[in-house]
This record gives C-alpha cells, sequence and structure tokens, in this order.
C-alpha cells in the first residue's frame, strides 16, 4: 500500500465528551475521499488532528513523517486547506497577495510567484479578483480565493472542509471537475468533508463516520451500495445512486451508473 496519510489508534475528547477511541485511518497517495456523516459525527474535529490544531494520543503519519513538533512545519507546507468560512484564513490586502502569502514564506522567487499566481487564478477562474480586497467579496468567491491559495503551494494533499457551500450549482460543478482533474493527473490526494451526500460521486472512496467510528470505508461503488446504512444515520444516497440500484434490481442496468448522460444513453438503446 502506498498510504499518504495513516492514523493509528487515536484518542481525542472535547472535555468529557469523547470523539475519538482508538480511531485508525488509512489513506492511499492519490485517493479522492469523501467524508460524510450526521452532526457531531467527528467530521470536522478529524480535519483539525490532521492540521495539528488538536493533540491526540496515538500516532499519525503524514508522508511516512510523524506529526509531532519538529515536523508539522514540514508537513503543513505540503498541505492546502479551505475551511468552510474563508474569512478565518485570510491575512493579506488583496486577492494576489492572498494567493502569494504563503509562497513568499516558502522563500519562492518573486517572478515564479507572479507565474504561479496568474496561472492558478486562471486556473479557479478568478483573474478579475487578483486586485480587489478579500474581505468585500461574495461568499462564493471568497471560497474560490481559499482554493486557489490552498492550491498555489502545490500540495501532495488537498483537504476540503464545507469548502464550496457558498458556491452557486453550475459554479460547484466546474470547480469539481477542476480538482478530480488535479486528482487525476497529478495524483493529489483529496479529502473532502461534506454534508451533502451528493459530493460523494465526485471522489473514488467514502468514509462514513457517526460518533467518531467508521461506518463505512472504500469505493464508492462499494459504500453506496449500504443504503440502509446510510438510512439509518439519516443520511440520503445521492439521486443517481438510488436510481441507479433500483434499475439494477430490475435488470434494466448491470452495473452503478453515477453520470445522468451515461444513464440516459444506456437506456434509450
Amino acid at each position: 500500500m502506498n498510504e499518504i496519510i495513516s492514523i493509528k489508534d487515536i484518542d481525542f475528547s472535547y472535555g468529557k465528551h469523547e470523539i475519538f477511541k482508538n480511531f485508525s485511518l488509512d489513506v492511499e497517495k492519490g485517493d479522492f475521499i469523501t467524508i460524510i456523516g450526521p452532526n457531531g459525527s467527528g467530521k470536522s474535529t478529524l480535519v483539525r488532528i490532521l492540521l495539528g490544531l488538536e493533540k491526540t494520543t496515538g500516532e499519525i503519519y503524514v508522508n511516512s513523517l510523524r506529526m509531532n513538533k519538529q515536523n508539522i512545519r514540514e508537513i503543513m507546507s505540503k498541505i492546502g486547506v479551505v475551511l468552510e468560512n474563508p474569512d478565518d484564513q485570510f491575512v493579506a490586502e488583496t486577492v494576489m497577495h492572498e494567493i502569494s502569502f504563503s509562497l513568499e514564506n516558502m522563500q519562492v522567487e518573486s517572478s515564479e510567484i507572479r507565474k504561479r499566481v496568474n496561472k492558478i487564478a486562471e486556473f479557479v477562474g478568478i483573474e478579475e479578483l487578483l486586485e480587489k480586497e478579500p474581505h468585500s467579496l461574495s461568499g462564493g468567491q471568497k471560497q474560490l480565493v481559499s482554493l486557489a491559495s490552498a492550491l498555489a503551494i502545490n500540495p501532495d494533499v488537498l483537504i476540503l472542509d464545507e469548502a464550496f457551500t457558498m458556491l452557486d450549482v453550475e459554479t460547484k460543478e466546474k470547480i469539481y471537475k477542476k480538482i478530480k482533474y488535479l486528482n487525476e493527473t497529478e495524483n493529489l490526494t483529496i479529502l473532502n468533508v461534506s454534508h451533502d451526500t451528493e459530493d460523494t460521486l465526485n471522489g473514488n472512496k467514502i468514509l462514513v463516520l457517526d460518533n467518531g467510528k467508521v461506518i463505512l470505508y472504500g469505493p464508492k461503488e462499494e459504500v453506496l451500495l449500504e443504503e440502509k446504512k446510510f438510512n439509518n444515520l439519516g443520511l440520503a444516497l445521492p439521486f443517481m445512486a438510488e436510481l441507479s440500484i433500483k434499475l439494477k434490481y430490475y435488470d434494466l442496468i448491470d452495473d452503478l451508473i453515477f453520470d445522468m448522460d451515461e444513464m440516459v444513453n444506456k437506456l434509450w438503446k
């Protein structure tokens, strides 16, 4: 196995409230994992732990480096992060300087910084925002700027915590296509925490948490067959998964199909 993240037997509590007990998880390089679960299941706490913001027992390794005071700076230099509220991350007066900030701290040459900022701004679709003040932007624009900042460092791991909640449906679909492209072409590992089960269709694996425990973890084609477990947690299957299961039951299709156009073409033959 080619593990880029390995969590081994961690315990974590908020006061007397236990979140994780003997929790373990392995993430392979190049995985695109969607993390879902009911409120209070531990999704965002797991993100905070992976960012070194919470102390735990047990061991965490990222790129074979154990997470500790000595290694945390090096580990974080290869992790891009987009949180639900971008305002919590902004530090600069313009979008251009916001995207540049981490690169400057990494002592990247100024000419290279400018090239990289322009390239990532074009990739995300925010070229016209570069001279604007981040806090003056709309919620969706702020999330795009935060994504651009995360991608500018060429991370090995991209962590998204409810990162696209303020994007309209069309923009959200475009952005998912872009990060899936990076996942497929650059082997970028992505952990995507979401409350929307529809987002599970974008990755290759799904992690379902409840009360700090792994309920389901594996390829999406397998996890999405567990309709009863989804229902027990108050989670709805994505529409295309639910439709596929029903059509497969009636022998109208042989395998689960998650793309609407592909489904139409299959049924129209």
